[in-house]
């Protein structure tokens, strides 16, 4: 466990000191995908400008076009197997906003066994809003460890800075600064709206440290040894999201947008 508040300030300088570092802009490619996303909010019918994005191929656009086609007014069989292929061929290849938005979308038809395994993965995998949704589902009654520990380790994803923030209000922000800033190109736009983020990030990163870890909510019906247990694995288990999450962000620059690459090895000691 963490005690020291002196150790918690000093690690925090020490992640925004090499943060700006960390940050680095987006390739060219993703960029171009960003600006057509983003050009999105000015036309008359945004879902069908979301639908085009697809035409990239990359997961990128087959998710904000599988996500448009399910939302649309009137989706039929033909409709949803076509959004269901979109964000399936993302997902296969490793795209963790497709997990979360399968498990939306499977929750609301007959695939909410297939949706609960999404969603898991998207935790697994850094989804801050995937590991939400799964906190409240898991029966915990103070005694059992592995659901202590798996509940501790969704409010360690939801808390830590560095989980992926839905891509929704990213964008959103981006949008805002963007038509407040119109000289400016992307890379300028992307940067502010990082500083903000990054700002924010300071607060998040102090709650993750000073109360997230601790999980006292959940240890505190445990036996000493149990606990022990619980801190150990939640850990290890942070450990590994935290890499996946640089992976995703290695294979897929745009996902570095919902990031805070700054804060992606912050962690209490061992």
């Amino acid at each position: 466990m963490i005690d020291s508040v002196v150790w918690k300030r000093a690690l925090l300088a020490c992640v925004l000191t090499w943060g700006a570092v960390a940050h680095s802009a987006l390739p060219e490619a993703a960029q171009q995908e960003v600006l057509r996303r983003l050009d999105c909010y000015a036309v008359a019918n945004p879902s069908t400008c979301e639908i085009a994005l697809a035409d990239s191929g990359t997961p990128f656009g087959r998710v904000f076009r599988g996500s448009a086609l399910m939302m649309g007014v009137e989706v039929d069989a033909a409709t949803r197997a076509r959004a269901m292929e979109d964000l399936r061929s993302a997902a296969a290849e490793g795209y963790t906003p497709a997990y979360e938005s399968l498990a939306v979308f499977l929750g609301r038809g007959a695939g909410r066994s297939e949706s609960l395994q999404w969603r898991w993965l998207a935790a697994d995998n850094g989804d801050a809003a995937a590991a939400k949704q799964l906190s409240g589902r898991i029966g915990f009654d103070g005694t059992d460890r592995q659901s202590a520990a798996d509940r501790m380790f969704l409010s360690w994803v939801y808390c830590h800075p560095a989980s992926f923030d839905s891509d929704g209000p990213v964008m959103s922000e981006l949008n805002t600064a963007r038509k407040a800033a119109p000289g400016a190109d992307l890379a300028q736009v992307i940067a502010q709206v990082h500083a903000k983020r990054l700002n924010e990030g300071k607060a998040k990163a102090e709650n993750f440290l000073g109360g997230c870890v601790a999980g006292a909510y959940y240890l505190g019906s445990l036996s000493p040894d149990d606990q022990a247990w619980v801190r150990k694995t939640v850990r290890a288990r942070m450990v590994q999201t935290l890499k996946n999450i640089k992976e995703a962000v290695r294979k897929f620059p745009d996902l570095e947008l919902l990031t805070l690459p700054e804060y992606q090895d912050l962690l209490p000691p061992p």
